[in-house]
């Protein structure tokens, strides 16, 4: 495939066969961490729908309202973090073009790179902190949904836990531009703490619908 140099702006501008093209082209964006919250953000609606289905049974009541509303702002957050994680690779290819011909470009620059590694860091960290929040509300929807569509449920907390691990590698090439040892020993804290969470939660999930599917 050619190079695609066009400006993305939205990832969710993109028509589906566009975003899997230029995911699959040699264009630097979207890359793994954008491409991880599409796939977080497609869990979330299969969540979101078998919630939705089973609300409309006589017997739901209005008791899954709650868990609906939170799910669509689960959904709201995981869709703009797959913008920004365009936004800070792309903020971190400007500072590296920085000039650096005198003193003060050099340091100019020097600041810009590690301003953006620093938001390169972060980014996905929050993006794998609304994940591990969506996988909470599929727990609680792996307990609630109708058992003739909680596979749903399944599928999209498979999907929300591999974008979660997904997104982390992020961090984990991101940290080796961290200079500041604290903050650096902070992400990667963090990093951990979101991974095991995760797999721990995931695991919950996979065992509760496997009771109610046995």
């Amino acid at each position: 495939m050619t190079e695609q140099t066009t400006p993305i702006g939205s990832i969710w501008a993109l028509g589906l066969a566009e975003f899997r093209d230029r995911t699959a082209s040699d264009a630097p964006t979207p890359g793994g961490g954008s491409a991880a919250m599409v796939a977080a953000a497609t869990g979330c609606g299969l969540i979101l729908m078998a919630l939705r289905v089973t609300a409309h049974r006589p017997e739901t009541g209005d008791r899954l309202a709650p868990l609906i509303e939170a799910g669509e702002r689960r959904l709201e957050d995981l869709s703009e973090h797959a913008d920004a994680d365009i936004r800070v690779f792309e903020s971190y290819m400007a500072a590296l073009k920085l000039p650096k011909g005198t003193e003060e470009q050099i340091a100019t620059r020097r600041r810009a790179l590690a301003d953006a590694a620093q938001a390169a860091t972060e980014v996905p960290l929050n993006a794998a902190q609304t994940a591990l929040e969506t996988l909470d509300l599929a727990f609680r929807a792996a307990d609630l949904a109708h058992k003739g569509i909680v596979s749903d449920v399944a599928a999209g907390a498979d999907l929300v836990h591999g974008a979660l691990i997904a997104v982390l590698w992020n961090v984990d090439i991101n940290l080796k531009s961290i200079k500041d040892d604290g903050l650096r020993t902070e992400y990667a804290t963090s990093r951990a703490h979101l991974q095991t969470a995760g797999d721990s939660r995931h695991a919950a999930i996979r065992r509760l619908i496997g009771e109610r599917l046995a």
